[in-house]
């Protein structure tokens, strides 16, 4: 059986992945069959795994994590064939790449409100005639209303980008995310200030619909998941603040949670995290945070006790 084949059936019988599972898989199932050509998969072998996989290190050069999800998707594929067509699971003999977990970055306090200071104009220009020009933004109460949000809730850029109208309240600040990661819905809280801002930018949009964007464009669209990255991306650069990105607010969020009280099991709720494990680094940070605050400003320490 051709692996293109092979790949009709194993569809079949995964239709309830998630959509950016399938969207993940079906990337290395192609880029795979492009690779080693639509072969007769019980020809595939190891080797192939591993001269695929060394081919998106070197040659496309993706990262530990992308490699590593590759792998996985395959070892999916061949668990699927050793069931279903009796085919050896080749994967196996291949060792799962191995890549670093990245270091969990936040923005300080000074950062957001940069941030959201910023949004007021873009950059700076001189005109022929010398003169200093601030262009004013059509986007800022938006944008500050989205700094916030990203900042309250720790919600996910492609989850911000699909929120629409009716999956708010702004008389509860509840947030009903649909379809996040894993396709799971979930629920998260604006606070007060953060509903104060998305007041202030829904004030100024004319009547609208509830399936219409919380957060849209010029044109009345969702907004784009690059288009957002890339917003926070130059509006970082404009203010200051080094490798500012989108899932940067997430982790700020996560870790001033726990900092602020809040325990484990809320925040994995929140997050929408299938496991503890990505929790737990967040602990651990703010655990260790608090540990240096603490020998800074020991009580003990500072009346010599």
């Amino acid at each position: 059986m051709k692996m293109s084949k092979a790949l009709d059936g194993y569809w079949l019988d995964n239709e309830r992945l998630s959509k950016n599972t399938k969207n993940d898989y079906q990337l290395t199932f192609r880029r795979f069959v492009e690779r080693v050509g639509d072969k007769e998969i019980s020809e595939v072998t190891s080797l192939d795994v591993r001269g695929f996989l060394a081919y998106m290190s070197k040659e496309l050069k993706l990262s530990g994590k992308t490699c590593c999800n590759a792998w996985v998707a395959l070892s999916s594929l061949w668990t699927w064939a050793e069931d279903a067509l009796g085919i050896a699971h080749i994967v196996r003999k291949v060792e799962k790449p191995k890549y670093k977990t990245p270091i969990v970055e936040t923005y300080t306090q000074a950062e957001i409100k940069a941030m959201i200071a910023g949004c007021e104009h873009n950059e700076e220009w001189t005109t022929k005639n010398g003169k200093q020009v601030k262009p004013t933004r059509s986007s800022v109460l938006r944008d500050k209303a989205i700094i916030v949000t990203l900042t309250d809730t720790g919600i996910r850029a492609s989850e911000l980008c699909k929120l629409e109208i009716r999956d708010y309240s702004d008389k509860t600040g509840r947030i009903d995310v649909r379809e996040g990661k894993g396709d799971k819905d979930r629920t998260v809280y604006a606070s007060t200030a953060a509903r104060r801002y998305i007041w202030r930018y829904l004030a100024t949009r004319k009547a609208t619909k509830q399936n219409d964007p919380l957060f849209e464009t010029d044109t009345g669209n969702h907004l784009d998941r690059r288009n957002l990255l890339r917003m926070i991306s130059t509006l970082g650069k404009r203010v200051g603040v080094d490798n500012a990105y989108v899932h940067k607010f997430r982790h700020t969020f996560a870790v001033n949670f726990i900092r602020n009280g809040g325990n484990a099991i809320e925040l994995k709720n929140l997050l929408g995290h299938a496991d503890m494990g990505t929790v737990l680094i967040y602990v651990r940070l703010a655990a260790a945070d608090l540990e240096v605050a603490q020998q800074r400003a020991s009580v003990a320490d500072r009346w010599k006790l």
